[in-house]
């Protein structure tokens, strides 16, 4: 029994990334993929805030139909039809407890087909648009692909921004110019 638990995560991550790589395909076919990365975001953010719904959809004591309505009920006016159908068939198939991974396998998997690079920017405050366009711009010195920032909130960087990319980083804070301008008065 030990090793089914250990085994099945990995059985569902593959699973969820088969059929994330199914839905890309049906998604390029039908002319939806950009509106389909919207969607599966938004599905995945629905599922992350509300845990609930994934116990629902894993419950075997629930009927499909019920779980069919439940996500019919909440997703029907928010996102494609296409991808409505898409997610009661998976729910017909007993694999409706997965949606989330397979919302998060799609996203992966389009960001990685349509060439976007998350980077995570911080900045000691809210960005305003002149601050974002200074870092989309630095952004766009370290990589050649389409940006999505992530952005979070430091303080202690006093202003300016800091991007953090796969390997690279890039800081243009005032802490660190503070920081340069001490260790350079240090060495006169």
């Amino acid at each position: 029994m030990t090793h089914t638990r250990t085994t099945m995560p990995r059985n569902h991550h593959i699973l969820n990334k088969r059929y994330a790589r199914a839905f890309l395909s049906l998604a390029e076919e039908n002319n939806i993929l950009e509106r389909s990365y919207e969607d599966m975001k938004n599905i995945h953010e629905v599922f992350s805030r509300n845990k609930d719904l994934a116990i629902l959809l894993k419950s075997p004591v629930i009927r499909n139909t019920s779980k069919q309505n439940v996500l019919s009920r909440l997703f029907e006016h928010h996102v494609h039809p296409f991808i409505l159908r898409y997610m009661m068939l998976i729910v017909r198939k007993q694999r409706g407890g997965m949606l989330e991974g397979i919302s998060g396998a799609y996203i992966a998997l389009y960001k990685q087909y349509a060439g976007i690079e998350r980077v995570k920017v911080t900045t000691a405050v809210p960005m305003d648009d002149q601050l974002r366009m200074r870092a989309l711009e630095a952004a766009r010195k370290l990589t050649p692909h389409e940006i999505e920032f992530e952005e979070h909130i430091d303080p202690d960087i006093i202003g300016g921004f800091i991007l953090h990319m796969e390997e690279k980083r890039y800081d243009a804070s005032v802490k660190q110019r503070f920081q340069k301008m001490k260790k350079h008065l240090s060495t006169l």
